[in-house]
């Protein structure tokens, strides 16, 4: 790895970091707040987040062709599995409090609780990658279902359709 890849890594990091830290920024938390009613501050940066990074997706592909990013859309697998995976993730994020970015949030604000929160996260992902997924390749339903495919439109003209939606919604909270 080359000492400029190894600066610029360097740089996102720190910035990120200041970034989750200041708006006191974890998903899992937020989407609580979302549907609970009282998540304004929150939902005003998920909306920042989707424009930004459904528009960084679509485009990356004209960008570069090689940048390892998945098909826009491309859903991995649908089932029971889904259920199952889901009730575990709310398990966790309610027992540690907090998804990974909000949990290495709170560790960074010297809350020492979470050093357990983030040790923890290395043997589940070690479970779900070297023992799970095996598991699921056989009977896990991988067919790439994209929604461009199934109304025969440009990938593109969808994205640049829900983000003026996101937009919209944006600008109705800013504006209250």
């Amino acid at each position: 790895m080359s000492v400029i890849k190894v600066i610029q890594a360097l740089i996102f990091g720190i910035g990120f970091g200041y970034f989750a830290q200041r708006s006191g920024l974890c998903f899992a938390n937020g989407l609580g707040e979302i549907f609970t009613g009282r998540g304004k501050r929150i939902y005003k940066l998920i909306l920042v987040i989707f424009i930004i990074s459904s528009l960084g997706f679509v485009f990356s592909k004209y960008i570069d062709n090689n940048l390892g990013l998945k098909v826009v859309g491309e859903i991995r697998g649908y089932g029971f599995y889904n259920i199952i995976g889901g009730m575990f993730f709310g398990a966790g994020i309610f027992l540690c409090g907090g998804c990974i970015i909000g949990s290495l949030r709170q560790l960074g604000e010297g809350n020492l609780n979470f050093v357990i929160v983030i040790l923890s996260f290395i043997p589940g992902m070690a479970l779900t990658v070297y023992i799970l997924n095996p598991l699921l390749a056989n009977g896990y339903n991988t067919e790439k279902i994209l929604v461009s495919d199934l109304i025969d439109v440009n990938p593109v003209y969808i994205v640049v359709f829900i983000n003026i939606f996101a937009i919209y919604g944006l600008y109705r909270l800013i504006r209250k």
